[in-house]
């Protein structure tokens, strides 16, 4: 919210929202992920500081940026509008679980919150680890009954300093279910294994509603406070 508020300031300063400056600014919002307050906040602001500024001399050159700004402000919440409808479906066996997975994996820019019964596809692993390299906060919860199997890959994503907690009570922790960057919930029957993608009839969903995301994200941090370190 800073980085937007420091552009605005700056496109402000000779009264004009040039081309360059507005490509930055879009740029900018691309990178963030603002809800239904920040927005509200963030337009707020922006009348602010048209107020700060205007005077009888520049007037028109202030009401021309407000109204850009507006545009490009809106332009990014129907954006945002659109992805949050995004509701896809996918079906093993076959690769297209897999792929989902490892695709969203792959995109993943600031957080990764994993909690999954077991992971043995080395594909997958493969795709938390590197984007565990490219600097994306990791954090993963998975159930002890398997964790041991042969083919598990969670001592392996435990040495590469992956956070990773356990459920080591004599129930099971059978969740599968990944959200990627706050926005973007996977969840279903699939369980992240190369029989699931071989043999099995399994399911997942993708979806980025808002609601829905938050609940497993709770969830997510409810069972994180309660599991055991691996």
């Amino acid at each position: 919210m800073d980085q937007i508020i420091e552009q605005l300031k700056q496109s402000l300063s000779d009264d004009f929202l040039s081309k360059p400056e507005r490509k930055t600014l879009e740029s900018v919002l691309r990178n963030q992920v603002l809800d239904k307050s920040q927005l509200n906040l963030l337009r707020s602001k922006i009348f602010e500081l048209a107020g700060e500024k205007v005077s009888d001399q520049n007037y028109r050159f202030i009401m021309e940026w407000l109204k850009d700004v507006s545009n490009t402000l809106g332009n990014y919440h129907q954006n945002e509008q659109s992805k949050s409808d995004v509701c896809e479906s996918y079906f093993s066996p076959g690769e297209t679980c897999r792929n989902a997975i490892i695709q969203q994996l792959n995109q993943a820019k600031k957080q990764v919150k994993i909690c999954v019964f077991t992971i043995s596809d080395d594909a997958i692993t493969e795709s938390i680890l590197r984007a565990h390299k490219r600097g994306v906060g990791i954090l993963v919860i998975t159930d002890n009954d398997k964790s041991l199997d042969l083919g598990s890959d969670i001592e392996q994503i435990s040495r590469a300093g992956i956070n990773v907690k356990m459920d080591r009570t004599t129930d099971h922790m059978h969740h599968k279910f990944m959200v990627v960057d706050g926005h973007t919930l996977l969840t279903g029957s699939y369980n992240w294994t190369r029989s699931a993608a071989r043999y099995n009839h399994e399911n997942i969903l993708l979806t980025k509603d808002e609601k829905v995301v938050k609940s497993f994200l709770a969830e997510f941090d409810q069972l994180w406070k309660v599991m055991n370190e691996y």
